[in-house]
């Protein structure tokens, strides 16, 4: 918990200097909702996919840094995100946030995956079940929502860290200087490493030990054994 100090000065809190130079996106500075379902071309109809684990498997290679390079909520575990925990998201968000000097945009798209679930009581059989609702899959290190504006790291930490708290996997708040740190301590550990089995990917590779048997397919391409 903040000391007394350290929040007063919260309340009183004015930017200037190098927040000056921070850019907000052209279109509405909260958060749009989100549709329930996919939006389908005329006469079009929705497959029934199956499990697809896959879609929340292993590390996110694209979606994991900060477009706007200040705060984030970024997930540390795959999982999948219904409408109800996008909502909660937009509106918690939404209510704490001062739209004249910050912005939030979203990073995920809305629900697409449709997922099938039978009616309490049936009985098996009879083919796959309806679809019943829609999910959006997140991989680990995925960037899900961002904020910025004219706020520092306290002000972002304290909007932020209570959704992340609240999703269905687990979650953190990053800055863009927490990234840039983890970053460069990777790089200082990489150039002073002097243990020949690190980092695992070409232990694994070579299979050292017949490292091979203790892990997946999955492990072998990703290069690590971090990740589920």
């Amino acid at each position: 918990m903040l000391l007394f100090r350290e929040r007063h000065h919260e309340k009183k809190y004015a930017y200037k200097g190098e927040l000056v130079s921070a850019e907000f996106p052209p279109e509405r500075r909260k958060l749009h909702p989100l549709l329930r379902t996919p939006v389908l071309a005329g006469g079009e109809r929705m497959y029934k996919y199956p499990r697809r684990h896959y879609d929340i498997r292993g590390p996110e290679t694209v979606n994991n840094f900060l477009k706007h390079s200040q705060f984030g909520i970024q997930s540390l575990e795959g999982g999948e995100l219904k409408i109800g925990h996008l909502d909660m998201i937009r509106q918690t968000i939404n209510r704490k946030i001062d739209e004249n000097r910050m912005f939030a945009v979203w990073r995920v798209p809305g629900p697409w995956k449709p997922k099938t679930q039978r009616s309490l009581g049936k009985r098996m059989g009879g083919g796959k079940a309806d679809i019943h609702h829609y999910v959006t899959p997140v991989r680990a290190n995925r960037i899900i929502i961002e904020v910025g504006g004219h706020l520092d790291w306290r002000e972002a930490s304290r909007i932020l860290t209570g959704v992340a708290d609240l999703l269905p996997f687990s979650a953190r708040f990053v800055s863009q200087e927490l990234l840039d740190t983890e970053n460069r301590l990777e790089s200082y550990i990489l150039a002073q490493n002097v243990n020949p089995f690190y980092p695992p990917g070409k232990t694994l590779l070579k299979n050292y030990a017949g490292s091979r048997s203790f892990i997946s397919p999955w492990h072998l391409e990703w290069g690590e054994t971090d990740y589920k």
